[in-house]
């Protein structure tokens, strides 16, 4: 990620990437979840016991 000078901030980026895998990861496991029990997506969700708040963060990912 570059700042206003035009540097880079490497612990950001990096920050920035795993966050994103992360979430990525997630949406899979909601999207394995729903395919292999036939669950729907609240249901998907509740098992991983994500919180309502980041449902349609994820939602928009699948």
């Amino acid at each position: 990620m570059m700042n206003k000078e035009g540097n880079y901030n490497m612990c950001k980026a990096v920050i920035d990437l795993t966050n994103k895998g992360r979430a990525e990861g997630i949406a899979f496991s909601i999207k394995s979840i729903m395919q292999s029990f036939n669950y729907s997506f609240e249901q998907a969700c509740a098992v991983l016991k994500i919180d309502p708040k980041d449902m349609e963060r994820y939602r928009k990912m699948i």
